[in-house]
């Protein structure tokens, strides 16, 4: 993919590589080895006998290379009201000198001194001792060792991951937690007493550690809380989207609103919606979960997700601002691809849903 996206950025001429690629995913897409794909890079090739151009050898292989990757790893968007005939890839304005990157691995870690500690660069090893708990880095992971049965004073630590990060942490219990971008997750160093409490804002992948007798929650704000015994779940928890939505993969929890007052207990595959506004708690015993699980598997799904939602997507991820030229596009975007990608690269498949864009530094413009 970074070969390919190489390609992209210094080709002066990628006619040949859009033609052939919007003819063969004019298609229904399959899955990669579902039909033989080996004739594609030929088909670049026979392309270029038919229409002689300047246009080196060397841009000839890379181009046969770049459609076979993307046919097989990327599904093309598309608008529900697109035509059938797909007009010639439009270019996004005003490319930036610098691509804008996808996110990678990265946190900040704020002590319980109140000292910070950025991970994106530290090897592995010990990072800090706290109340007898020894803070360790292991290949992009943060762990404790050796506080449990600490009785000493009781103290916290926070995870907080910036726009275009995101970071793995293992709690004292042994539970793991991914946070997805512009997410923290507030935490003791030890489990102590007869609860493992942890607060969450943003969006955040827990695979629980079973402890029947010390009940796992999780606080998403004064009014709504997560209670586990033993599972894996997602939350999305983000201030700026309308509703925290829980998904359950596996085990049960219940979610709880206004101290109790509503709850709601889930099974494998279910979901609860708690609109911010209303504070309405909505059910969902079909949930789609690999969609709620798409950030942990490095993904974009967008199937039937809006604008604003992509947009909000796309701020965090590749840490830009969206700003819209008029009002938001009633447009719905469906499809999946890879969220390791430059955004130009992203963006010129979005605007197969006929909508435009242009990037001026970190800040992208949603044109009509």
């Amino acid at each position: 993919m970074e070969e390919l996206s190489d390609y992209l950025a210094q080709a002066s001429d990628d006619e040949l590589f859009a033609e052939v690629m919007m003819e063969q995913m004019q298609g229904t897409p399959t899955e990669a080895g579902s039909q033989p794909y080996e004739g594609l890079a030929e088909k670049v090739l026979q392309q270029a006998r038919a229409k002689p151009r300047v246009f080196p050898l060397r841009k000839l292989a890379w181009a046969a290379a770049a459609c076979l990757v993307l046919f097989v790893s990327v599904v093309l968007l598309y608008h529900k009201r697109q035509p059938p005939e797909i007009p010639p890839v439009a270019k996004v304005k005003q490319q930036p000198a610098v691509p804008v990157v996808p996110g990678k691995s990265g946190a900040i870690l704020t002590l319980a001194d109140g000292s910070t500690v950025e991970l994106d660069s530290l090897g592995n090893g010990k990072i800090a001792s706290q109340n007898g708990a020894d803070v360790i880095l292991n290949k992009g992971k943060l762990a404790y060792n050796g506080a449990a049965g600490n009785t000493a004073e009781l103290v916290y630590n926070t995870l907080s991951t910036p726009r275009g990060r995101q970071y793995r942490v293992q709690l004292p219990d042994g539970t793991e937690v991914w946070l997805n971008a512009a997410s923290s997750i507030h935490y003791p160093t030890a489990f102590t007493g007869s609860e493992r409490v942890v607060d969450l804002m943003g969006e955040a992948y827990f695979e629980v550690a079973k402890d029947a007798v010390h009940p796992f929650k999780v606080r998403l704000s004064q009014q709504a809380q997560i209670d586990v015994l033993g599972t894996h779940f997602n939350v999305n928890a983000y201030a700026n989207e309308p509703a925290i939505t829980t998904t359950l993969l596996e085990g049960s929890v219940r979610m709880g609103v206004d101290n109790e007052k509503i709850s709601r207990v889930l099974g494998p595959g279910q979901q609860t919606r708690l609109d911010n506004a209303t504070h309405r708690l909505a059910f969902e015993p079909h949930a789609e979960t690999a969609k709620a699980m798409a950030w942990r598997n490095g993904i974009f799904d967008f199937n039937d997700v809006g604008m604003k939602e992509a947009m909000q997507q796309l701020e965090r991820w590749y840490d830009i601002d969206v700003e819209y030229e008029k009002n938001i596009p009633d447009i719905h975007f469906y499809g999946k691809m890879t969220r390791n990608i430059p955004l130009n690269d992203l963006l010129v498949i979005l605007e197969r849903s006929g909508v435009h864009f242009q990037i001026d530094g970190h800040k992208l413009i949603v044109k009509p």
